[in-house]
């Protein structure tokens, strides 16, 4: 099955080349923000995933000990093909923020195997990272009996939204490794809601989250993050390069910062980065001062249990209708959808309505 509309390996411009990044400037706000110990300030993600970042994330989410990646691949290994026949045939899947597609592959193998026919897009910032990773999924469904088409949409998650308006028929949004749902509370609730805006009846979003928790997994926790110290050495650094090129002087130099890392247990487990200047330091672009231990967070890992996550859902305006456990984990993916009347009926029942 080839799809008319888009060419099979083709990587869709949607606003890639034209990218208004506001990194620069988000980096600004949190460096400029007077230090608050109660609300630490968040460097931005993005000055980690650049073309230089990708290859040592993908490096690290494949090391023995990063179990999120090797249970997800796990379950849709069990579950893959029960969430193929799930879904409408023709449905087209848009992966947010693909990465790498080796894990998603899975899932594609699955469709064929339940021989259900998709179009599979991988939405991302990285033309670089979809020019590979794309080549790499599509070689996989090249044959003549593949039912799965394989595209590659560069841009951001605001393209993608716009981009998958534009879509006919029935459509799946992917958030696989915890992407919409790996923030504090409040922050999750909105990511799902953005997405929820632009789903119709009919359509379907498969969230993964990991609910191993600081209580009783800690160890598992903390090797997941620190069994290849050296990737995530040469990954932070990539973005302390990244964070000085934006604010044109060298305010992240190696040797003036301590990296530092913790795990939480209220009022979610969270794993944390967070990096403390060992000296004064001085931003002239911004005229301020970083003094001797301010904490700078940057790449959180937030871990919701299956609860935690209904009730999420719920509050967004969504319905989780199924759930998978990866074997022998604490890995999970949620198949949701729109509420409808009888799911309102439900909270106003169930009292579900006036969590937060």
């Amino acid at each position: 099955m080839q799809s008319r509309n888009i060419a099979h390996g083709s990587v869709i411009d949607i606003g890639g080349s034209v990218m208004q990044s506001n990194i620069g400037e988000r980096l600004l706000c949190a460096l400029q923000e007077p230090y608050d110990e109660h609300n630490k300030p968040t460097l931005p993600d993005e000055l980690l995933y650049d073309d230089v970042g990708l290859p040592i994330w993908n490096e690290i989410i494949f090391t023995t000990e990063f179990y999120q990646t090797h249970d997800e691949i796990a379950l849709f290994n069990e579950y893959g093909v029960h969430i193929a026949r799930r879904v409408k045939a023709g449905v087209t899947m848009v992966d947010l923020g693909a990465g790498d597609t080796r894990k998603v592959e899975h899932l594609l193998a699955a469709f064929e195997k339940a021989q259900t026919p998709a179009t599979y897009l991988a939405l991302d910032i990285s033309k670089a990272s979809l020019e590979c990773n794309v080549a790499y999924i599509a070689n996989l469904h090249s044959g003549l009996e593949s039912n799965v088409v394989c595209a590659g949409l560069w841009g951001t998650f605001q393209d993608g939204q716009r981009y998958a308006n534009s879509i006919k028929g029935p459509r799946l949004f992917l958030s696989l490794g915890s992407v919409l749902c790996n923030d504090p509370w409040v922050t999750a609730v909105e990511h799902l809601k953005s997405w929820k805006t632009i789903m119709r009846p009919g359509d379907l979003l498969l969230v993964g989250m990991d609910a191993h928790m600081a209580a009783d997994q800690r160890e598992k926790l903390w090797k997941a993050y620190h069994s290849r110290e050296d990737l995530y050495r040469r990954f932070f650094l990539n973005g302390f390069d990244h964070a000085n090129r934006l604010l044109g002087e060298d305010v992240f130099k190696e040797e003036d910062w301590d990296f530092c890392a913790d795990i939480e247990k209220e009022p979610t487990t969270r794993h944390r980065f967070y990096f403390r200047p060992n000296k004064t330091i001085n931003c002239h672009k911004i005229k301020r001062t970083i003094h001797v231990g301010e904490e700078f967070d940057w790449f959180d890992a937030h871990k919701y249990c299956e609860n935690s996550v209904q009730i999420m859902c719920s509050k967004a305006g969504l319905s989780v209708i199924d759930v998978w456990r990866a074997p022998d984990s604490e890995f999970r993916q949620y198949l949701i959808r729109l509420k409808d009347s009888d799911d309102l009926k439900e909270d106003s029942d169930s009292g579900v309505s006036g969590l937060s």
